[in-house]
């Protein structure tokens, strides 16, 4: 009985000295040893703990500018406005301890100063499209590891590693950058994250290594030296992701490449450039001598042009303004359809007669216009008619090998011939037809292009001009 007695005193007198410690504990204070991320803010208040945190807040946001490494370049991330610390959160939580219940207070004193009331990493509110903005602009999300790292070719096949091509894990790097503001790491760089994928280097490679195959031509800028031939690469990728996604981590894939040669080699286009006639049209030249001379100029700036395949010739271009200086004469020509004297008059022989060659040569008529009245060198439909800085007269050789045009003015004659290459038995015939027209002073021509085989059976026929002169 008398133990009893003094467990029971015992007891009493624990229970009243821990009563006294939650009556004596502040209720409107922290508690003791309270420090979030090393900022003490013990025995403040709600509010000058807020305060407190704050400051270290904004101190924390001016300095939030990372640098973060990937392979061997390093990226700038400003996440100032993105990444922003939660001090009213971070505050408040502090605060519940030792004020959430009368009789918890002595309890969270006794914790707070034996352990200490720490939060590590304070709550951070994040901005997910500022951030991924921020990250973004920084260049790191195009970072990838380098392609030609991840394979190698032997024996005509591609051989690929399964996850060596690794880009950043903007996710991972996400949370690496908010336990780097939580705890105030602000010098360090930081290693992003990574994550393999296989799938984004495949088109890399695709784009590295795959390439049409490339003919062989001139060089306009080397003299007009033989180029070489490129030799076509390619794969199948839709089958390749197959391969990939049937794959292990860290094994080796072999992929199959496609080998296309080119056309025309070096030595196939030293064989055969400019060995073949495709066409040559030939007009008389009549009319004063300072026509003739226009003509003469307008053919010596024309002859000797070479168009590699897909070239464009501009009659404009190749001749240039008609002008004394340029050493053109005034000659008759039509100006809004009535006689007039102008520096190159008689030019358009020359452009006409071009034409006509690059008809018979079946070459791409990109721009043609006619004439206010039937020409006297060149049947109707057969004409094109030039003005400096209005109209232009414009061809393209629409051949795979080059083409050169010889345009000469001799003993009153000026030949057009276009010189390249054949490759098919094509025969081209031209054909003028007069159409009816629905006023009597106007004479209107469709000028048809027919391409044949060598055994007269016909491929196709097109309307390349439809002209309307007065008469």
């Amino acid at each position: 009985m008398k133990r009893f007695a003094i467990f029971l005193t015992i007891g009493l007198l624990s229970a009243g000295g821990y009563t006294a410690l939650c009556a004596t504990t502040d209720a409107s204070h922290m508690l003791p040893n309270t420090v979030i991320n090393d900022v003490d803010i013990s025995g403040m208040t709600l509010a000058k703990a807020t305060k407190t945190l704050k400051a270290d807040a904004d101190i924390r946001r001016q300095s939030s500018k990372f640098t973060v490494s990937f392979k061997d370049n390093n990226y700038t991330i400003d996440v100032s406005d993105a990444l922003t610390l939660d001090f009213k959160t971070a505050a408040k939580e502090a605060y519940k301890e030792g004020h959430s219940g009368f009789f918890t207070r002595g309890f969270a004193r006794i914790k707070a100063l034996l352990a200490g009331n720490h939060v590590k990493h304070p709550p951070v509110t994040e901005d997910s499209e500022l951030l991924h903005a921020q990250i973004k602009a920084s260049g790191l999300l195009n970072a990838f590891t380098a392609a030609k790292d991840t394979y190698t070719i032997e024996n005509e096949k591609l051989l690929l590693t399964i996850g060596a091509a690794q880009r950043p894990d903007e996710d991972k790097l996400r949370k690496k950058l908010i336990t780097a503001i939580q705890t105030k790491d602000f010098e360090h760089v930081i290693s992003c994250p990574t994550i393999s994928d296989d799938i984004e280097n495949l088109e890399r490679i695709y784009q590295e290594i795959c390439t049409k195959p490339i003919n062989s031509t001139l060089d306009r800028n080397n003299n007009y030296a033989v180029t070489e031939a490129v030799t076509g690469v390619d794969f199948d990728k839709e089958n390749a992701k197959k391969i990939l996604a049937e794959s292990e981590e860290g094994e080796t894939v072999k992929i199959d490449l496609i080998y296309t040669q080119p056309e025309i080699s070096p030595q196939n286009l030293r064989d055969r450039l400019f060995v073949d006639n495709l066409s040559s049209y030939t007009t008389k030249v009549s009319g004063s001598s300072n026509r003739r001379t226009n003509v003469r100029l307008a053919a010596e700036k024309c002859n000797g042009k070479i168009l590699l395949s897909g070239d464009e010739l501009s009659f404009n271009g190749a001749v240039g303004e008609q002008s004394a200086k340029t050493g053109f004469k005034p000659a008759g020509a039509t100006l809004n359809g009535k006689p007039v004297k102008a520096y190159g008059g008689g030019i358009c022989q020359v452009s006409s007669t071009i034409f006509a060659a690059a008809l018979f040569a079946n070459l791409e008529i990109v721009e043609r216009w006619e004439h206010d009245y039937v020409s006297s060198y060149i049947a109707a439909g057969l004409d094109a008619a030039v003005a400096w800085n209005e109209l232009d007269f414009r061809i393209a050789n629409n051949s795979i090998y080059p083409i050169i045009l010889d345009v000469t003015y001799t003993d009153e004659y000026l030949t057009v011939t276009i010189r390249g290459t054949k490759t098919d038995d094509a025969v081209v015939r031209i054909e003028t037809e007069t159409l009816d027209s629905s006023t009597s002073d106007t004479l209107e021509v469709a000028t048809y292009r027919n391409v044949y085989t060598e055994n007269k059976s016909q491929l196709f026929t097109e309307e390349i001009a439809h002209s309307k002169y007065a008469r």
